[in-house]
């Protein structure tokens, strides 16, 4: 069973998403901030990782950033899931550290494409609104 670690400020999307990938058939640990999400992925790595990019104590970027840094966690897909408009230059460095972009609100199955498609091996991927 792929093991997904989400990560999210917010208790209740993180409870919806984290009973639809469940119910998709993935194990999933969840995380509010990017500084509890490391220590988790340190402990047990991740298949991969969805996190939103603004947070307390240590936002979505700043995690990725880690992430990569670690040589036992650099290669764990990551894929943005934000509400945030991103301008130019964030998406731009999202694209350098991250494997894709998910715009809220998003349909839930499309999310489970993208996450279909990351696990396989396609690189990067990125959903907006319809």
């Amino acid at each position: 069973m792929k093991h997904i670690l989400l990560v999210d400020d917010e208790p209740v999307l993180r409870s919806v998403l984290r009973q639809f990938l469940e119910f998709s058939g993935y194990e999933v640990v969840e995380a509010g901030d990017g500084a509890g999400a490391l220590a988790l992925a340190r402990g047990r790595r991740p298949d991969i990782v969805l996190t939103d990019l603004l947070m307390p104590q240590k936002d979505g970027l700043d995690f990725c950033r880690e992430l990569r840094k670690d040589p036992g966690l650099f290669d764990v897909p990551v894929l943005f899931v934000t509400a945030r408009n991103t301008d130019a230059a964030l998406r731009a460095e999202m694209d350098l550290i991250g494997n894709g972009l998910v715009v809220k609100p998003f349909e839930p199955d499309h999310l489970l494409n993208i996450i279909e498609s990351l696990l396989v091996g396609k690189a990067r991927t990125s959903c907006s609104p319809p």
